[in-house]
């Protein structure tokens, strides 16, 4: 994902090189960013998350889970 941000921001450059952008744009695109990095990494926080609950859950061998459901 990261790539990715990083190769809108490489485009950005690019852009911002060639036109002239009033500093309200200029300023627009960069909380813009900014928020994507911070969504990412909250992204990532919830995944980590998610895995340590999913992992921490009851283990029970396959002939025990078997034998509860009959």
């Amino acid at each position: 994902m990261s790539e990715a941000i990083n190769e809108l921001q490489q485009r950005y450059e690019k852009l911002k090189g060639q036109a002239v952008l009033d500093e309200g744009a200029e300023a627009l695109i960069a909380d813009l960013f900014a928020e994507v990095e911070r969504l990412q990494a909250s992204n990532l926080t919830l995944r980590k998350t998610i895995l340590k609950t999913s992992s921490k859950e009851s283990r029970m061998s396959t002939k025990l889970r078997d034998a509860l459901y009959e």
